[in-house]
């Protein structure tokens, strides 16, 4: 791995500097492995190829070189903050995109054509639901300070694809500039992502139930019939709420479950 060249984050971010490099193994590992060593939060990572690259329950992450956007993010929030990161990042990436594609004086609020799948898959209603952007927060206490905890969270979306993807991929993905019917420069991408994380962050501490409330408003899980894999098994039912720990609550068969990890797959 060597570093390509560093770029400054979004003015008046805690992100001030972006580590750009050629290839690496996982965003994420790299700042995991960083902050043991005391790297201090807002270090971020953009990488044009991973090679071992993870999704959650334990899936591999495969990409076209130069066609996504995979980017980590270092943070250590409070305790009581950490549970809300994998929200957190699945509003800033959402924001992130719908402001991107928004006209520039358009109406407020902006139109939500990216939404959120429990807990932050990053769907596009639009075009059949497919997802655009994967996220997967991991959190540690090694290098841990001050009552607070780490938590890494990495992103890889989809920008273009250099070929049609075979149907496999196409039926279930889709791409930013398939949605915004234009070139997309990932610079962009990343730079209106980090802005949204920076305030989704701040919104956080000073109220956690705004944060909530913002997030139930993008998430198109709550109503639905979901199929949810848990460490422990398989949970079928309707997803009747999120609850105040992040967590999916889920009317079953069996009577009401929260769900705080998992995949809910609509069905």
């Amino acid at each position: 791995m060597s570093i390509a060249r560093v770029l400054p984050g979004p003015p008046g971010t805690r992100f001030s500097a972006v580590t750009h490099v050629v290839e690496t193994g996982s965003t994420n590992a790299d700042l995991l492995a960083a902050a043991a060593q005391g790297e201090p939060e807002g270090a971020v990572r953009v990488t044009d190829h991973q090679t071992a690259g993870r999704g959650r329950q334990g899936r591999t992450w495969q990409d076209e070189p130069g066609n996504s956007m995979l980017m980590s993010v270092l943070l250590r929030p409070p305790v009581a903050v950490a549970p809300l990161v994998p929200l957190i990042s699945g509003l800033a990436v959402t924001d992130g995109v719908n402001h991107l594609l928004a006209a520039p004086n358009g109406p407020e609020p902006v139109p939500m054509r990216a939404a959120l799948k429990w807990p932050n898959d990053v769907l596009v209603p639009e075009l059949g639901e497919r997802k655009l952007c994967g996220i997967l927060a991991e959190a540690t206490t090694a290098g841990a300070t001050d009552g607070r905890i780490v938590v890494v969270s990495g992103m890889g979306l989809n920008i273009r694809f250099s070929s049609p993807p075979p149907d496999e991929i196409a039926q279930r993905a889709a791409t930013l500039e398939e949605l915004a019917g234009r070139p997309v420069d990932r610079w962009d991408v990343v730079a209106a992502v980090l802005t949204h994380f920076e305030r989704w962050l701040v919104a956080a501490e000073a109220s956690p139930a705004a944060v909530l409330d913002a997030y139930r408003g993008r998430c198109l899980t709550v109503g639905r019939t979901v199929r949810m894999q848990t460490a422990t098994g398989v949970l079928e039912g309707v997803a009747s709420a999120v609850a105040e720990s992040g967590g999916l609550m889920i009317d079953t068969a069996n009577g009401p479950v929260t769900v705080t990890a998992g995949d809910a797959h609509h069905i």
